[in-house]
């Protein structure tokens, strides 16, 4: 019987989510010639997507979902959809209107006010470098790809992607290939001005945007203070002047403003200081510097030895913004964006292996598929299918593989539904 709720509690889930406006695959153009399409456009699309919901490792295994579907999947692809046709439609699609694609899916859900911050009085969006793949290497340790696709087919592709990590789902918000000769802090402020320009002026969704200290530059906190956003950038040594500072203010401090009970995290224990001071306000021609914390970071093993870590901010929150626990909490925060997003793209979808497609523009063709099946599944894993129990807490997220197989048999079991026909 559970078996068969958590389908129609998936099924429901999928159908108010995927059907229209929500994708709209008509506004993708088809890139297949006129003459001798046996497939049409929307059906290809859904296969693709179909897959990756179902999490398939491959294009063989998705042709198989389509072979096996039911009545219930007919709705949405009328026959056995060959990998073959899949491959090539994956070559010549838009990024751009796949992009589009996944903006209308986040607008979407918040509208549905299915982003709200949990736990913060507003948006926090954690922004960091992603390769879609890795670099193979032969016996002689050479590299068989290179970063820019020279002299290969085969490439490493790399991007940013903006995260908000203020949202139970932890959705993507977007992302942007990184060019072949530059690096995540030439491409900062290009991605920062193509995100707002898509979400516009709305602080409700976006406003704090933290980075780690890769990208962390005075150009660029200027850059975000002038679109009237709040930054959170983890402050190191090559920020020397910066850094020597706030090592001289904040070091020597004992009396923390707020800590973390004692947590046990992947086999140790681990527990988090919060120490701040304004006294850096304006340093060093940050005029817009507000705030710099230390977050000392102490760690146990089972044998009671105790480690301890020092990780300093700098920020242009006002001091009031947020309170100690809520400091806390944003910077933790930050790093939803490894261990939710892109740790669950590597492990449940072999992100870093590309094993759908590793030729050309198809990496970042499958990438936007990839992500807004990670941004559904998320959610419906972390909110929508997580009952209530008796203390007023929630169960644990489902596992990514029940989530696959239970999304799998919401397409192949004629379940009986009254639901609209799912994607356009």
């Amino acid at each position: 019987m559970e078996i068969q709720s958590k389908n129609r509690r998936v099924e429901r889930y999928l159908t108010r989510h995927l059907r229209k406006p929500a994708f709209r695959w008509e506004l993708v153009t088809d890139p297949r010639k006129k003459r001798g399409r046996r497939w049409k456009f929307a059906e290809l699309m859904n296969a693709v997507f179909i897959g990756l919901l179902s999490g398939c490792p491959t294009l063989r295994a998705t042709e198989g979902v389509t072979e096996d579907m039911g009545p219930q999947g007919r709705k949405h692809v009328s026959r056995r959809t060959p990998d073959t046709t899949l491959w090539d439609l994956m070559q010549g699609l838009s990024t751009e209107e796949l992009r589009d694609q996944h903006i209308v899916q986040v607008k979407t859900a918040w509208r549905s006010k299915e982003l709200r911050p949990v736990g913060l009085p507003c948006g926090v969006v954690s922004i960091d470098g992603k390769g879609l793949g890795k670099l193979e290497h032969d016996a002689d340790g050479t590299a068989l790809k290179t970063h820019n696709g020279e002299g290969s087919d085969y490439w490493l592709a790399r991007s940013l992607r903006a995260v908000l990590v203020s949202a139970e789902g932890r959705p993507c918000l977007d992302q942007m290939a990184i060019g072949a000769k530059t690096n995540e802090m030439g491409d900062f402020i290009s991605f920062i001005d193509r995100m707002l320009d898509s979400y516009g002026d709305n602080n409700d969704l976006i406003e704090i945007i933290s980075t780690d200290a890769g990208m962390t530059s005075k150009e660029n906190a200027n850059h975000v203070h002038s679109k009237n956003k709040a930054y959170l950038m983890a402050l190191k040594s090559p920020q020397q002047e910066l850094y020597r500072e706030a090592e001289r203010l904040l070091s020597a401090r004992r009396k923390a403003s707020a800590e973390t009970p004692w947590e046990r995290y992947r086999g140790k224990w681990i527990q988090r200081r919060l120490f701040r001071t304004d006294e850096m306000a304006g340093y060093h021609d940050w005029t817009h510097l507000r705030q710099v914390w230390r977050v000392e970071q102490s760690t146990q093993d089972d044998n009671g030895k105790v480690e301890r870590e020092n990780r300093y901010f700098l920020t242009s929150l006002p001091w009031g913004r947020f309170n100690d626990d809520q400091c806390l909490l944003v910077v933790r925060s930050h790093w939803r964006i490894e261990n939710d997003c892109f740790e669950t793209l590597d492990l449940q979808w072999n992100e870093d292996s590309v094993p759908w497609c590793s030729k050309g523009k198809a990496v970042e063709v499958l990438s936007w598929f990839r992500l807004m099946a990670y941004n559904l599944l998320q959610q419906a894993r972390r909110k929508h299918l997580r009952r209530r129990l008796p203390d007023g807490n929630r169960e644990s997220p489902p596992a990514w593989q029940r989530l696959f197989d239970w999304v799998r048999q919401t397409w192949l079991l004629p379940l009986e539904t009254k639901a609209n026909t799912v994607c356009a």
